[in-house]
């Protein structure tokens, strides 16, 4: 590509001086020996030959320098590394990077150093930071908000043993969703399904309803994956309760297992016929579509004459 654009050896230069990113060349030694201008001003850097020579890792804090090492290692066995990590500016600012490490060899094919591209990631990272907070108080509210249903289900039947056993059933399944929504805490959690399905059907089960989980997968699964997970189960699960076996009865088996994809697949037949508006759909099914296609996912979902089978993929 390079010859047919006849691209000179300054020309390039110049490509990745003009870059927004902060581009820098680094020896086979991890030392420092160029960065083009705006990576230097992104940085805050004053002058290069401050820091000419210097171990790039140095230049970044301790929590981060085994992520440095480790993308060196990757790189030299001809697997370009990416991560995202914290890094202030020269001047102390508070600054996140998603940075790329390369190898580069020479004329004769030798190992000559790396090639690194950081770009400024810290707009997208704040915002990150805030939603985080926004779903950490929604959170918060929502338990505080099950914690008075539950109070004012317990007070209403008191004294009436049909009412407290009813109220007792209903905390419990408040109980339930409250623990499904609290198996996350922040953006770098995992979870077992093994723990997650159960948390987002338990809340629906009924005496009339036969559920069987089969969840051969032992192994944590991210919290992008298993977002997409709850809402596919959460939805179906509802659905269930307005039209399906959970409302009429019947019988649901939903299996999970993981391999180079996390494959879950609901089955459920239902004591009822499903109506044909019911097969339609709604919101719910076009935003489970969405959240799948965003998570580089599959769903297919089959109307039966007494129920549904749905099948979720998602890679692993």
């Amino acid at each position: 590509m390079l010859r047919k654009a006849s691209i000179s050896t300054e020309a390039l230069a110049n490509v990745l001086t003009q870059s927004s990113d902060c581009v820098k060349l680094i020896d086979e030694h991890g030392a420092l020996i160029w960065m083009n201008p705006n990576g230097l001003c992104s940085m805050e850097i004053d002058d290069f030959s401050s820091i000419e020579g210097q171990p790039w890792a140095s230049l970044w804090p301790e929590s981060a320098r085994p992520q440095i090492e480790s993308a060196y290692t990757s790189a030299r066995s001809a697997l370009p590394q990416r991560f995202q990590a914290h890094c202030p500016t020269a001047k102390g600012n508070d600054r996140w990077w998603d940075v790329s490490v390369t190898a580069l060899s020479a004329s004769d094919g030798s190992f000559s150093g790396y090639l690194s591209i950081s770009r400024d990631i810290t707009d997208s990272e704040l915002a990150r930071q805030a939603l985080s907070i926004a779903a950490s108080e929604m959170r918060h509210r929502l338990r505080n908000s099950y914690a008075i249903i539950s109070s004012l289900l317990h007070s209403h039947a008191r004294g009436t043993p049909d009412l407290e056993a009813f109220s007792h059933e209903m905390v419990d399944r408040i109980s339930a969703l409250g623990s499904a929504q609290t198996l996350f805490h922040d953006g770098q959690a995992s979870c077992e399904l093994a723990a997650l399905i159960p948390a987002l059907v338990d809340p629906f089960r009924r005496k009339e309803t036969d559920v069987r989980l089969d969840i051969d997968a032992p192994t944590p699964v991210g919290q992008s994956a298993a977002d997409a997970i709850a809402l596919v189960i959460g939805e179906l699960s509802v659905n269930s309760t307005k039209h399906g076996a959970f409302a009429h009865g019947g019988h649901i088996h939903i299996t999970a297992q993981t391999g180079e994809d996390i494959a879950i697949r609901w089955d459920e037949d239902s004591a009822r016929a499903v109506s044909s508006h019911e097969r339609q759909g709604g919101q719910g099914l076009r935003l489970i579509e969405r959240i799948t296609k965003a998570r580089r996912g599959t769903f297919e979902l089959e109307w039966k004459q007494n129920g549904l089978s749905a099948h979720l993929t998602l890679p692993f």
